[in-house]
Order: structure tokens, then sequence, then C-alpha cells
């Protein structure tokens, strides 16, 4: 099977999209497209519904054409504001029904890099099923969090809340966020030949490298990114490589079974320590793009921030799921 999906209307998708962002619109106005699969064929998309009307609003509208048995991307247009300066934002959504097959979550998962690099750059990724968490105050939260201009003030007890970083639990609504910059359209990674082959072993079926771990050299984004560590354990193994203080990436191999049948499962992790300086949070959000481009094709994208979060039993249920 390809891991690349083709668009139907090209011309169509590239003119929603200039629609979409341009510059001419007033700050304050709101617009949204989404593009789903044609005739459930994994490889081809095309545009579904845009709303790029003066009154566009973040409503029902956008919510009557996200369909559970389906899986979407839609890019929304939003406005913040701070110290009384309103900015555009960017939204890119991936949109993942509740009760979409395992099995199509899959397919259509493989080619899910191919199909969000139409909607680069944006400001905030989400990856949900629930409608709850694409209401726009929902939406302005994460968008505030990402820019560090909401009050993050916890109110009453702390008993009971879970750390800080990637937030797992055995439900099935689950809606994952990842913030980040927009990334200048030149970025772009340089890579070491011991990186490469890495990924090859990983995903070779002979090998018994079952994950690898890539970092910038000397932990400076000027340098190549480079193979820190492979190993052949299990997702234990690798989180014990992770360093608190950098920004690294890793692809691991698992498995999943379906109906008695195992099948071979790559999950791409993106690494923010906890310890990482600011400054470098925010340079190497550039360059998050490009390099899980590097690292594709995979089944699903996690991101983590804390050791504590990155289990057997999580990876199992979003490969899953």
């Amino acid at each position: 099977m390809s891991t690349t999906a083709e668009v139907a209307d090209g011309d169509r998708l590239q003119e929603a999209i200039r629609a979409l962002r341009s510059d001419n619109r007033p700050p304050e106005c709101r617009a949204w497209l989404i593009v789903g699969h044609v005739d459930n064929n994994p490889t081809l998309i095309d545009v579904v519904a845009q709303d790029t009307s003066p009154d566009a609003s973040i409503g029902d509208d956008f919510f009557a054409h996200l369909h559970d048995d389906q899986m979407m991307y839609c890019l929304v247009r939003l406005c913040t504001s701070f110290d009384m300066a309103t900015t555009v934002k960017f939204v890119y959504i991936h949109w993942i029904g509740d009760n979409v097959p395992f099995v199509k979550k899959g397919r259509y998962g493989v080619v899910h890099g191919s199909i969000e690099q139409h909607f680069n750059p944006y400001h905030a990724l989400i990856e949900t099923g629930s409608l709850e968490d694409l209401k726009e105050d929902e939406l302005v939260k994460k968008l505030e969090e990402g820019s560090g201009t909401r009050n993050h003030v916890i109110e009453g007890s702390l008993e009971g809340r879970q750390e800080r970083g990637f937030t797992a639990h055995a439900v099935k609504k689950q809606v994952t966020t990842q913030l980040r910059n927009v990334a200048p359209s030149g970025a772009s990674v340089e890579v070491t030949q011991e990186l490469t082959d890495a990924l090859m072993e990983v995903r070779q079926d002979t090998s018994d490298v079952s994950w690898m771990l890539a970092g910038f050299e000397d932990n400076n984004l000027k340098r190549p990114l480079a193979l820190v560590a492979k190993g052949t354990g299990d997702i234990s193994e690798l989180r014990d490589s992770f360093l608190d203080d950098q920004v690294m990436y890793a692809l691991y191999r698992t498995s999943d079974c379906i109906d008695d049948i195992k099948t071979v499962k790559f999950v791409y992790i993106y690494w923010i320590g906890e310890k990482t300086r600011p400054l470098m949070k925010g340079k190497v959000s550039a360059y998050s793009g490009p390099i899980q481009h590097i690292f594709s094709p995979m089944h699903v994208s996690l991101s983590f921030t804390a050791k504590s979060d990155i289990k057997e039993d999580v990876i199992r249920d979003k490969v899953r799921y």
C-alpha cells in the first residue's frame, strides 16, 4: 500500500487554503476547512467543506461535517488576544471518529504524514474524536497555553491530579495536542548516515533492533540530527535512554493482534524533556514537521515530556485506537 495520499482536486484544495490564510481577512474573522477521504479510499482525499465567509464560526455547521465513522483533516483559523493585541492562529485537527474500525485506522494512519503536509504551517495540532475538544473556547485555550499567555494557576487541592506531561487513560475518547510555532518554509534538517541505517534496521523484519533514538549533535540545532542509541528491548529500554534536558526523536517497533492476526506497528515519539531550556523549545518546534517526515511512515505519533508517562499499555492503546 502507498504511504502517500493524492488530492482529487489539488487546485481546489490550494485555493481553499489560500482563502483561509489570506492576510486580507480581518484578524478577528474565523474560517475553517475540512478534508476527507474519497469513497473511503486511504490514498485519495478531497475538500469536504469550507467556510471562509465573514460570519464563519466554529460551531454547528463545522461539527456537522465531522462523522464518527471517518478520519478527517481540518484547518481552523482563529485569533487570540494578549496585551490588547490580536494575533491570527491556525489549528490543524486530525479527526479520528470513535466508530472508525481498528484496521481502517491503521490503513489511514500510514498516509497521514503526506496529508498533514498540505496544512503546514500551523500553531497547534489536535488529534481527537470528540466534538467537545473542538469547541472554540477549547481551541483558544490550547493556543494560549502554547504561547504562554494563559493563566496556569490551579486552585484547590492537587491531590489526584496527573503530573505535567502526556496524559494517558484507557478511555475511548482521547485527545492529543501538540503545540508549536509556525515553521519557516525553508526549515531543513541534515541527518547522519548512521541515523538513516538505524531507521532501516527498526523497519526490517529480519532485524532484532526494535527502537532507535535520535537527537541533534551536541544538542545544537545547527548540527546534524544523529543517532543517540538503539536497542532490542521493549519500551522501558527506550524510555531510560531519553534525557530530561534535551529534545529527542524515536521510532519504536511494536505489534498489535487483531482477529488473531499479528501486525507490526511503528510508533514515532517526539520527546521534550522537562528540563529543556525554553529557548530550545521555541526554536526546535520549527523542525518538528521535517523531522517527522524523516521518520515517516508511522502508525501513530506521540509526544511526551515525562518518562513516567511512557508505558507499554499507553503505547498499545494508542496503536489500537
